[in-house]
């Protein structure tokens, strides 16, 4: 399979910080396979403990690429949804980093990722059977 996305390093299309960010939400929202969980076990651990940045994790646990076999099913729809669009750029540019601290960043970030996953994962109503209510009216008994 292909890769979703791939570190890169340096130049003007270096992304490690906001693909970095992105692996960490996966990872606290329990979208990777269970083989990953198990055999990264102590780096899922480290992230969640926000001891590991994901930028990090991605380098050291999943050797700087993102592939759609290491994610749950939910986790691949959503990731084609939003992250192989323009809607997680969007959503980076909103948040500054301020210092060095990817931390905070992500603490900024990771409510628009949640945003987008509910918006993502929740069926649109089709048609009228979700807004409107249908009316019986029984006879009335007569006195």
């Amino acid at each position: 399979m292909n890769s979703y996305a791939s570190m890169v390093l340096g130049g003007e299309s270096r992304n490690v910080e906001q693909l970095g960010a992105y692996v960490a939400w996966l990872i606290n929202n329990r979208l990777f396979q269970e083989e990953i969980e198990r055999a990264a076990g102590a780096g899922i651990t480290r992230v969640r403990m926000q001891d590991l940045t994901g930028a990090d994790f991605l380098a050291t646990e999943l050797h700087g690429e993102l592939l759609p076999q290491q994610l749950t099913k939910a986790g691949r729809a959503f990731t084609e949804y939003y992250l192989l669009s323009d809607l997680y750029d969007k959503d980076y540019q909103q948040v500054q980093l301020i210092g060095e601290n990817e931390w905070l960043r992500y603490a900024d970030l990771a409510p628009l990722i949640s945003r987008a996953f509910r918006r993502f994962s929740e069926p649109e109503p089709t048609g009228l059977g979700g807004t409107l209510a249908k009316i019986l009216k029984f006879p009335s008994r007569k006195k």
